[in-house]
């Protein structure tokens, strides 16, 4: 069910950067060694970074094959080296390294340095997020969402993504939100919605509070509050939503929820317009 149309094409399953890889390890890993390596990282400096993990990671060390990974990966040319990084990543997986595993899982998922394998890439992801590793059980939420090197399964999505959300991830929550918003692996429950999208949302996850600025002002699953979706669409257009900025527009031009005014509602929607011209 999507009762709120203005919301229903957002926080679809399969988008890119939800495979995005992580950008630190478990904080518990960390070694003195390899800490000048990790701020070279840190300011850019990738040709010291690899220069500095390669011989430690060459000698099994699982931590600086994950951030030698990464050095790989986010290096310009010529330093850039994305079949370096899938291999700097599986010796660092295969020793038991989470956020190596997810990330190896989100390599063979875009097919970067390997051809793009998603029961690979499911392999990965479930073995990290079995670790409680939130980024890699919302990647696997995400595959079951879309039947993607997995059967689809909505139950096992939603389940995934509770157990990431009740962990304290915010993209977790926002899709669990919308589960229960159209009842999708989980019963449809809009209060239960409503309690996941605010949830993200006061972590400034920008479409969760987009989503939460609409059933506030529909009053679903929650008391009709039109200054409070107001300041919440407000939160997530400062954050360069372009759907909230043009709901502010319309917000000011009805006066629902903040005054009436026209000039506000001008500089919104140019502002929404603005945003959403492709980038020349």
């Amino acid at each position: 069910m999507r009762l709120i149309a203005i919301v229903c094409f957002v926080l679809g399953l399969g988008v890119a950067h939800a495979q995005r890889p992580e950008t630190s390890g478990p904080p518990e890993a960390a070694d003195p060694r390899l800490v000048p390596a990790q701020s070279a990282l840190e300011r850019g400096d990738y040709a010291q970074a690899i220069d500095q993990l390669r011989p430690l990671a060459a000698r099994g060390d699982a931590q600086a094959g994950f951030l030698l990974g990464l050095a790989l990966e986010r290096a310009p040319d010529p330093l850039a080296d994305p079949k370096g990084a899938h291999d700097a990543y599986l010796r660092a997986a295969n020793a038991g390294h989470a956020a190596a595993r997810n990330n190896l899982g989100a390599i063979y998922f875009d097919g970067r340095g390997v051809q793009p394998d998603y029961v690979e890439a499911a392999r990965w992801y479930r073995a990290a997020a079995e670790q409680g590793n939130l980024e890699a059980q919302y990647n696997l939420a995400l595959l079951y969402g879309k039947g993607l090197g997995v059967a689809q399964n909505d139950i096992l999505m939603a389940r995934w993504l509770t157990r990431a959300a009740q962990a304290g991830s915010a993209r977790a929550m926002a899709q669990l939100g919308r589960l229960y918003l159209d009842g999708e692996g989980v019963p449809e429950n809009p209060a239960e919605a409503v309690r996941w999208f605010r949830a993200a949302a006061e972590r400034g996850h920008g479409w969760a509070q987009f989503y939460l600025a609409a059933l506030l002002q529909k009053g679903h699953g929650v008391a009709r509050d039109l200054e409070a979706a107001h300041d919440w669409f407000a939160r997530s257009a400062d954050g360069g939503n372009v759907a909230a900025m043009q709901e502010l527009s319309k917000i000011y031009e009805l006066g629902l929820g903040a005054p009436a005014d026209a000039e506000k509602a001008r500089l919104w929607r140019e502002q929404a317009e603005q945003r959403s011209k492709p980038a020349k």
